[in-house]
Order: C-alpha cells, then structure tokens, then sequence
C-alpha cells in the first residue's frame, strides 16, 4: 500500500460567535501534517456503516498508530469532519465525510 497522499489532522480548540461575518466561527488548531492512504468507501459499505448511501465517505489509512484526539480534517483544501477513528495495532484508519465548513 502506497501512502502518498497527506492529510491534515486538526483538534478544535473552541467556538465564537463573529459579528462581522455573522455567524459561529470556528477555532482549529494548526495540526499536524501526515502521509496516507486515501480511498473511497463502496455504496454498500457507506450504508452498512452509517446508515446512508447519500453521503460520500473517505478513508484514509495511516502507516502507524495515531493517538492524539482530533475532529477534523483538510486533504487538498477540501475539509472533512471525522466520523470514526479506528485505532489498530500499529496503524489508524480514519472515516471522513467532506464538508462545506466546520460546524
């Protein structure tokens, strides 16, 4: 398996509301940069898992354990919340789904 692609994982550190943009703005940390394996989750897989076939899931692997406790995440200025964390032996497997903005 080839992990040529890089993921950004961040940890929120907190919520405020900005009156100049009108809504709730929130605050990530600058989060660390790691190599991965991405790949898309199949139709039947998306609705055994989570119950939908609307929602299009991602999955990147990571070639060791990741313990750290993160939220979100940004793969090619695309950002994604995560759903699942999967922590294996000696590797990570993350669950996203693409989002517009943060919540």
């Amino acid at each position: 398996m080839r992990y040529t692609d890089r993921i950004t994982l961040h940890k929120t550190l907190g919520r405020q509301y900005d009156p100049s943009q009108g809504k709730t703005v929130i605050a990530v940390d600058d989060g660390v940069v790691l190599p991965c394996n991405l790949s898309r989750l199949g139709i039947e897989n998306t609705a055994t898992a989570f119950g939908s076939v609307e929602k299009e899931i991602v999955v990147a692997r990571l070639q060791f354990l990741y313990t750290d406790d993160v939220d979100k995440a940004v793969i090619s200025d695309q950002k994604y919340k995560i759903l699942k964390h999967i922590p294996h032996k000696r590797k990570s497997v993350f669950y996203l789904e693409g989002v517009d903005e943060w919540t």
